[in-house]
């Protein structure tokens, strides 16, 4: 408690707001050009589901993959740190089976989101090719659904389950569907720069949800989380001085 109690005594004297500025200020105080990038990038985006199976043994959750692509702009205060924010859309699936008596049963569902990622972007090499390290987090929004499979119908008199096949997009329940989601990012890859304005990016990330995908709309809830790798492959535009 007294490292709480000593950052709120900071923050009411003005400390850390003294020293969050001179930061700043120290940052954009490096002798070299300031520069901005905007561009474009798009790839694959693999997604796995965390969710407690519990007693429902029968049936295992698969990872599914999507597409991914990003507008990106970022803002360099040096040649080896910049911010970075983007606007992307990504497909977060997953898939579904069914053993035993149920195997007939499979679903695809894939999941659409809007979502804001920011970031530090850390880079390091010579002034062609150059790796970077990105570190932040996103907020995002689930755009819709769509599910791919097989349903139960009913059973027929031998007891067997007979099947029918789907493939519709599902409406978001605001009851149960929390369409907001957030978590942290971590990147990294490796740009090429080939010529005075363009740089030739590929990057591997991974995207960890802290949120959960229902909201407690049952007494016994399931929790279900997002995690997601991506791997995009995108150009980079330079703007403004070019030192």
């Amino acid at each position: 408690m007294k490292y709480f109690y000593s950052i709120v005594y900071a923050v009411r004297c003005g400390f850390l707001w003294r020293a969050l500025l001179v930061a700043a200020v120290s940052l954009t105080a490096v002798p070299v050009s300031a520069q901005w990038r905007v561009g474009a990038s798009m790839g694959y985006a693999h997604n796995t589901l965390s969710i407690d199976e519990g007693y429902a043994y029968g049936r295992n959750y698969l990872s599914h993959g999507g597409f991914a692509a990003s507008v990106p702009g970022q803002y360099d205060f040096c040649d080896w740190f910049g911010l970075r924010a983007e606007l992307s859309y990504m497909e977060k699936g997953y898939e579904v089976e069914r053993t035993g008596e149920y195997s007939a049963l499979y679903g695809k569902v894939s999941n659409r989101y809007l979502q804001l990622p920011v970031m530090a972007d850390f880079s390091f090499g010579g002034r062609r090719l150059r790796g970077f390290l990105n570190l932040g987090g996103y907020v995002g929004c689930w755009l819709s659904s769509n599910v791919q499979g097989t349903s139960l119908r009913y059973f027929d008199p031998e007891g067997l389950p007979i099947v029918f096949y789907r493939d519709a997009n599902v409406a978001l329940d605001p009851r149960r569907d929390n369409r907001f989601e957030a978590g942290l990012i971590g990147g990294i890859g490796l740009s090429y720069r080939a010529s005075a304005r363009v740089v030739l990016e590929a990057e591997w990330r991974i995207y960890y949800s802290l949120t959960d995908m229902q909201k407690d709309y049952m007494y016994f809830h399931t929790p279900r989380y997002n995690t997601t790798m991506a791997f995009q492959i995108g150009c980079m535009f330079l703007l403004g001085s070019n030192k």
